[in-house]
């Protein structure tokens, strides 16, 4: 029997949505956090004989899509919670992006571990060096082997 009023009673077309905020909060938050870690950790070391600004960049691009899905899981957090939604849909978009916005940071790792390989691979000689080479930490990510 399923009742329509009093407080703790559901209604067969009320039922909710089976994802809510706190799946927002609890996938977006810890996997942001943890990329965000795993990039300031660093990894696989590699020399340059010079300055790379294009591995630079592509160091400070990465971070970008990280910060960007904890942003996205803050909001996604909030909105959420104010919509009071009856579907799915809105925390299923959420934790979509979260998760695309890590790859793509994964993705921009690993061309940047490409590139610092191939600059990497021309060696050089110390002596010959008359500045300080330039060492890169790549980092591993998940998604990109």
């Amino acid at each position: 029997m399923i009742r329509t009023a009093g407080k703790g009673t559901r209604s067969a077309a009320g039922a909710g949505p089976s994802l809510k905020a706190h799946h927002v909060a609890g996938f977006g938050l810890p996997l942001t956090a943890a990329a965000l870690y795993e990039r300031l950790r660093g990894g696989r070391d590699y020399v340059f004989r010079h300055a790379s600004p294009a591995v630079d960049h592509l160091t400070c691009t990465a971070l970008g899509p990280v910060l960007a899905a904890g942003v996205t899981a803050v909001v996604g957090v909030t909105q959420c919670r104010e919509a009071h939604t009856r579907t799915a849909a809105v925390p299923l978009v959420f934790l979509a992006v979260i998760a695309a916005l890590i790859v793509a940071a994964d993705g921009v790792d690993a061309r940047g571990e490409r590139e610092a390989a191939r600059i990497a691979a021309q060696g050089f000689d110390e002596r010959s060096c008359d500045h300080t080479p330039q060492v890169y930490s790549a980092t591993p990510g998940w998604f990109f082997w």
